[in-house]
């Protein structure tokens, strides 16, 4: 298995007022963390957010503080911060029990016309990991997710993308698409999504609006079949 960055709950509120804190502007502030500006105005929004630990990291050492410190400071209230290791080291920490989560059929080779309705059992993976498992059909994802393999995700709330990383998007039609996302250029409610195939004669980008989305889960990993 290849596991992905885990993300950090955060309360927009109190990031807002660290930033504010740090005398920064959100320009400086962003370029120091390794992060869009867009992306940055989205966290300190009011409400609870996601972000990847890496990026969490970068931060608190933009702020000259601990990840530890800058968790107790931005934790949403009632958040546990009772396992950092994952924030301090970049890497899990100690080994967890087994929890079985619903597997999935499928994500098809590009196509919008998705089977993600129907439930095929459950996937036995470390307990919090994930949320659900979809297995993957076809080539359009390769070379991250081959064809047959199983990839884990967790659900996101109020579209918190991060940029780069790789999701399951639903839309307002029932349809729904596996792709690396990315914001546009010339409007920030427009996403593209791009397949990691780079055949772009049949995988070609999609660009989004935002009001056609539903809901998200990003991929935080990948098991594979080995022979």
């Amino acid at each position: 298995m290849r596991n992905g960055s885990r993300t950090v709950k955060v309360s927009g509120e109190r990031l807002a007022e660290v930033w504010r804190d740090s005398m920064m502007s959100k320009e400086t502030f962003a370029q120091a963390a390794g992060m869009k500006r867009s992306g940055v105005f989205r966290l300190m929004r009011p409400g609870v957010h996601g972000m990847f630990a890496d990026n969490f990291r970068r931060m608190a050492e933009v702020l000259k503080i601990t990840p530890t410190d800058l968790q107790r400071r931005i934790a949403p209230d009632g958040a546990g911060n009772d396992d950092d290791s994952n924030l301090s080291s970049g890497v899990s920490g100690p080994a967890r029990a087994l929890a079985e989560v619903p597997g999935y059929h499928s994500i098809s080779a590009g196509v919008r016309s998705e089977r993600l309705a129907i439930e095929v059992g459950v996937v036995k993976v470390p307990e919090g990991l994930c949320d659900f498992c979809v297995r993957v059909d076809g080539e359009s994802m390769m070379p991250t997710y081959p064809n047959a393999a199983t990839a884990l995700f967790e659900n996101v709330e109020d579209q918190g993308f991060v940029y780069g990383k790789d999701y399951i998007t639903w839309f307002t039609n029932d349809e729904c698409y596996f792709s690396r996302v990315f914001e546009s250029d010339d409007d920030r409610d427009v996403l593209l999504l791009r397949k990691l195939n780079p055949d772009r004669t049949r995988y070609p980008d999609r660009m989004v609006h935002r009001r056609e989305i539903a809901r998200v889960a990003r991929c935080i990993g990948v098991l594979t079949l080995t022979k």
